[in-house]
């Protein structure tokens, strides 16, 4: 995943996203910290394994219609592990739509071009 995290960007968002396997756990299951065209990092005290598969559906900000795919959690990090950063995993998306993946990577470089902006005001 570590070559993947770096030729993607990423834009930080704080994203409902449900679990189709398991909706009624937690609504909404998780927030996403972040989001790529490759996948996404979603916050949870209690991550998944690497390896877990996980059916996603999450709507982007403005965005009515919702995207969903598979995803598998490639990494995790809990509490333990790191108690200064947030817990959770790095779910890697495994059959995201050509139209999904077009609809995210616009959302991330508009992201990418408003954070531009504002560091570069006076």
């Amino acid at each position: 995943m570590s070559a993947e995290r770096r030729r993607t960007i990423r834009a930080v968002a704080r994203i409902e996203v449900q679990d189709k396997d398991h909706p009624r756990e937690r609504v909404p299951l998780y927030i996403s910290g972040n989001v790529s065209e490759g996948g996404l990092f979603l916050i949870t005290m209690d991550p998944y394994a690497p390896g877990t598969e996980l059916n996603v559906k999450f709507n982007l900000p403005d965005d009515p219609k919702p995207i969903e795919a598979l995803g598998a959690v490639i990494w995790k990090r809990d509490q333990r592990q790191n108690p200064k950063r947030q817990p959770g995993m790095g779910v890697q998306f495994m059959n995201l739509s050509k139209t999904d993946r077009e609809r995210i990577l616009k959302f991330v470089e508009a992201q990418a071009e408003e954070d531009d902006k504002t560091s570069k005001k006076p």
